[in-house]
């Protein structure tokens, strides 16, 4: 009798992990489709994934709170905004205490043209995204800004020749 315990716990237990694996699956499949169209309908959605439109909204409404999905936003067309050249912008800075991080990353925020900022591991302390009309403004945005950010020792610059790949 013990046993049939065990094996229907067991497989109880197999068929929840199973459910849960599929659920996670379903919800991937929905996060691909609404990264390649975020403004993708619910019907649409759930053509895609094999749901129907109500379930797809219960899932999407799911991971909004769960903060799986945390938001929406527009891709610009940087050359048509006037956007025409990619920093990729490695800093490191002179302590790497508390205050000192706080005190770069709460600046970094403030500038505009910084697209990412990313704390790393490694030979650097962070990894910048910047985003600028041209080189210019990159020199100027050197000089005047990314060098005054609090504790920078150092910073590297290498430039973006052209997008392989995309995906936000």
């Amino acid at each position: 009798m013990a046993i049939y315990r065990k094996d229907r716990a067991q497989s109880e237990q197999d068929s929840h992990n199973s459910s849960s694996a599929e659920t996670e699956e379903i919800d991937r499949e929905i996060l691909r489709v609404l990264q390649q169209n975020g403004r993708a309908s619910n019907a649409a959605v759930g053509k895609a994934v094999g749901l129907s439109a109500s379930a797809v909204s219960r899932r999407i409404a799911a991971m909004e709170r769960r903060k799986i999905i945390k938001g929406y936003r527009a891709i610009v067309s940087d050359n048509k905004v006037g956007i025409g050249l990619f920093a990729f912008v490695r800093v490191r800075i002179d302590r790497q205490t508390a205050n000192a991080m706080q005190s770069f990353e709460q600046k970094a925020r403030r500038l505009a043209a910084i697209s990412f900022c990313y704390l790393m591991a490694g030979d650097f302390d962070y990894l910048l995204l910047v985003k600028v009309a041209d080189m210019a403004e990159y020199e100027r945005l050197h000089q005047q800004e990314l060098s005054r950010l609090p504790g920078v020792q150092r910073i590297e610059s290498s430039f973006a020749l052209r997008e392989v790949l995309g995906i936000l």
